[in-house]
């Protein structure tokens, strides 16, 4: 088995204990959010939504909900003002998002449900972020955009510690195509930890990773 073979294989079984741990600890956790959003927001608790993990595979993923119940109404015009180039980040002072849903947006902890997308193998704890279709839409349009989803689907990945409100939609087509690169032919447990160590920086502090160092650490990963 070669290095990268044995990556992969450590990669996935720490996902499938690392997830299962999670859940059973989190479960108390489900229940209060999902409580509070139903008392203070009413239904639905849940969002779900289709999300591409590769250019011919979806998965069914669930986030609570974080917005207001119609947030797809012309008012907020959400693809006019922040679809860039295939990526659509909405900032938190939003008034599509509820008081709740902006504590767990910038907690990031409306993503804890993903673990069990990652106890099922559709994801991982760390990878490029699932796109959803009008998402795909537009990154058809890129050069390379194949590249960007050579690698498993994650949780966190290295958009999100650099902050994808600081991240051109190029910038962040090259991060990520890297990240994959990283998958198939560098260290991915290294980069994993990393990404992992500077998404707790980026919650707690708020300060992310520079493009530039994110850029040098992965082609890092790929000659360690």
């Amino acid at each position: 088995m070669t290095l990268v073979l044995l990556n992969k294989f450590l990669k996935r079984l720490i996902d499938l204990v690392i997830s299962l741990i999670m859940i059973i600890l989190l479960c108390p956790f489900f229940l209060i959010v999902a409580f509070l959003i139903w008392c203070y927001e009413g239904r639905p608790i849940f969002h779900k939504s289709l999300r591409y993990i590769k250019p011919d595979k979806q998965i069914r993923v669930y986030k609570f909900r974080t917005m207001v119940r119609n947030s797809g109404d012309p008012q907020y015009q959400l693809v006019e003002k922040y679809m860039r180039e295939g990526f659509m980040d909405i900032p938190l002072d939003s008034p599509v998002y509820t008081p709740i849903g902006r504590i767990l947006e910038r907690t990031q902890l409306v993503e804890t449900l993903q673990f069990f997308n990652v106890f099922l193998g559709q994801m991982s704890i760390v990878g490029n972020r699932p796109l959803p279709e009008l998402n795909m839409r537009y990154l058809c349009q890129k050069v390379g955009w194949q590249q960007r989803l050579a690698s498993p689907a994650g949780m966190t990945g290295i958009s999100q510690v650099v902050g994808k409100y600081d991240l051109t939609p190029d910038e962040r087509l090259h991060l990520e195509s890297l990240y994959s690169r990283v998958y198939n032919e560098g260290h991915i447990l290294i980069c994993d930890l990393y990404i992992l160590y500077r998404t707790a920086i980026l919650i707690l502090t708020g300060r992310g990773l520079p493009v530039k160092d994110a850029e040098r650490f992965l082609i890092k990963c790929l000659s360690v």
